[in-house]
């Protein structure tokens, strides 16, 4: 009698999306994704409000980059997977091919931690949205 072997889903295009709060002013809000598995390619980030949006490998990665100015390249190996700037004009950017993830905690976690940094004056709401290919769900070894 053969064994049940259970469907892996991935490589697999996945789309998850987050929306903040009501906030006021120019504003930081750390967002975490779960729906984008372990390691992955982005796609497309969107964003829709100007905003600076930081992506990180662990929770410590973006702890240690809270005071890094937008202008200063972060140092290599801080575990800062993608910095990118969005403008009212530019609600979306598809990725260059080669633009991956990697989930850096230990033990892995399903996990894609995010810093949105809005640029908008007064109240607002600001929605986040990434379409990766993910390439791993597994945590296990």
């Amino acid at each position: 009698m053969p064994s049940w072997v259970p469907r892996i889903d991935t490589p697999r295009r996945a789309l998850e999306q987050q929306t903040t709060g009501p906030l006021n002013g120019p504003s930081v809000v750390d967002l975490s994704f779960a729906a984008l598995g372990v390691d992955g390619l982005f796609l497309e980030v969107s964003c829709s409000v100007a905003a600076w949006v930081s992506f990180y490998d662990s929770t410590a990665a973006r702890v240690a980059d809270a005071a890094r100015p937008i202008e200063e390249d972060p140092p290599l190996s801080a575990g800062v997977l993608l910095d990118l700037r969005f403008s009212a004009e530019t609600p979306l950017l598809k990725l260059a091919p080669g633009s991956s993830y990697s989930n850096g905690e230990t033990p892995l976690q399903q996990r894609l931690w995010a810093r949105l940094r809005t640029e908008v004056s007064g109240a607002h709401t600001a929605s986040l949205g990434v379409l990766a290919l993910v390439l791993n769900d597994s945590v296990g070894g």
